[in-house]
């Protein structure tokens, strides 16, 4: 998927450039259209990047300038950082995104196979009423808000881990094997470490079924971390 968003980047370099060249011609006819043509190229490098993933998590503040280091794990074990400065609007959303990869380091993204969590096993961790286990969560915050409940619903905005998982386990394999990284800044300075990893079944409960595990790790205050199965389901 890396290797594909990649070529689609390349295409739209590639256009750019020739529309450069017969940027006269476009004036005159009015076939190219500008503000279109940078409206895809956002959106693209938002998903190549994996920031349409943060912004749904709310990890960017609005109206402002964070900064990210996104690291991604490629199938041979190693990895790769990319500084990235993502500005956002009043309402949160998107609004710029600058990278400092240069040429070459945009060529190993292309060549290299990022990890795909479809080709190994990556099964869930089972221990036995692990989903409400206190000792098992990151903090008191993250067990408060995710642990299993069988009197409450799961919902998006609250999802509980499963009766029966491993959550100890699950957290220090998402943050040992992690399938992407990012690392956030705002201005205050507060800084964020953000791990995502896929599992080969479901983490949460039935209302909010998911394979989909985040574990955030805040540098300034601990107890702001958080671990939780991320699912979209209300």
């Amino acid at each position: 998927m890396l290797k594909n968003r990649f070529l689609v980047l390349l295409l739209l370099v590639g256009v750019f450039m020739f529309s450069s060249v017969n940027v006269s011609y476009a004036e005159e006819t009015d076939d190219w259209d500008w503000a279109e043509f940078e409206r895809l190229k956002l959106l693209d490098t938002i998903e190549f990047y994996g920031l349409d993933i943060l912004h749904e998590e709310e990890a960017f503040e609005k109206n402002t300038t964070s900064e990210v280091i996104y690291n991604p794990m490629y199938e041979d074990g190693t990895t790769l950082d990319v500084k990235l400065m993502v500005t956002t609007d009043i309402t949160g959303n998107i609004t710029a995104v600058e990278s400092d990869a240069s040429l070459m380091t945009m060529d190993i993204l292309k060549k290299k196979k990022p990890k795909n969590p479809k080709t190994k096993k990556n099964a869930v961790p089972y221990k036995l009423n692990g989903g409400s286990n206190k000792a098992s969560f990151i903090n008191e915050h993250a067990y408060n808000k995710h642990k299993y409940d069988s009197k409450k619903k799961s919902s998006a905005t609250a999802t509980q881990y499963g009766k029966d998982v491993d959550v100890k386990k699950l957290r220090e394999d998402t943050m040992a094997n992690y399938d992407n990284k990012w690392t956030t800044k705002d201005n205050s300075g507060q800084v964020q470490v953000h791990y995502a990893k896929s599992y080969d079944s479901n983490i949460s409960t039935k209302d909010t079924s998911t394979k989909n595990h985040r574990v955030v790790i805040n540098k300034s205050k601990s107890t702001r971390s958080t671990q939780y199965p991320l699912s979209f389901k209300n």
